[in-house]
């Protein structure tokens, strides 16, 4: 199922950007160049010559390429590193909790609340990210969240998620999507309100946080964090939800 083109430019300008980035992520793979104005399908690109990759998966569906990117060209054929062609589900929750000083009052800038947000970040990475994506078939939960919650809390947090609020729905620019394959997410808010809300402590006291593998922590919601730009976009919605600082 595709959402409709109006939906999908929401979090952006309306040309995707991660997209289009000549080098396709950890693999020697440069693609076609592709000018906003060549983006859309509608316009013509007679010279548009894109290469083709398909990355071997053991569990990557097997059937030809069907449909095009509903964002526009992206310089690559192919399934690239993603699970199948067409469009890759994937998961975002957004869990939040408010700033709060030494004397437990919540933080304000320019007057707004401040908000934290539950972040990672994988060795060799820059940049933090949300512990979303795509959930194995019949799972639940993104892998990156299991990889950082104890097995045990997996439950706690699924009974979050029934009582979260959706704050975005579909096309997601993400510099693995290609012509042929392309992701597109559900972001979800899991907000805690309370500093001594039960859930929030069993959730801090349930984080992996010793695990080479993986870095976690509670980062302060501002546009100027180091956080990948298609995640920004969905916690600059969640901070519209609640009113605060952004």
């Amino acid at each position: 199922m595709l959402w409709d083109r109006k939906k999908a430019e929401e979090p952006g300008d309306g040309y995707h950007v991660d997209a289009r980035h000549l080098l396709y992520p950890s693999r020697c793979v440069t693609r076609f160049p592709v000018p906003n104005e060549k983006v859309p399908w509608e316009t013509e690109f007679l010279i548009y010559n894109p290469p083709f990759y398909s990355a071997e998966r053991k569990d990557a569906a097997t059937t030809d390429p069907v449909g095009e990117n509903p964002m526009g060209r992206t310089g690559l054929r192919g399934r690239g590193s993603l699970s199948c062609f067409g469009p890759n589900h994937a998961l975002h929750p957004v869990v939040t909790r408010w700033r709060r000083n030494e004397d437990g009052a919540i933080c304000r800038k320019s007057i707004k609340k401040m908000l934290e947000v539950l972040v990672v970040k994988v060795p060799h990475s820059e940049l933090w990210a949300l512990p979303g994506g795509s959930p194995e078939p019949g799972e639940t939960l993104p892998r990156k969240l299991k990889q950082i919650l104890r097995e045990e809390s997996w439950p706690c947090f699924e009974n979050l998620l029934k009582h979260s609020t959706e704050v975005y729905k579909g096309y997601m620019d993400d510099p693995r999507n290609t012509d042929n394959a392309w992701i597109e997410t559900v972001a979800v808010s899991i907000h805690f309100q309370d500093q001594n809300d039960v859930e929030l402590k069993r959730l801090n006291s349930n984080l992996h946080t010793h695990d080479q593998d993986v870095s976690i922590r509670w980062q302060v919601v501002d546009k100027r964090i180091p956080v990948y730009a298609n995640h920004k976009t969905l916690l600059q919605k969640v901070a519209t939800l609640f009113g605060a600082h952004y």
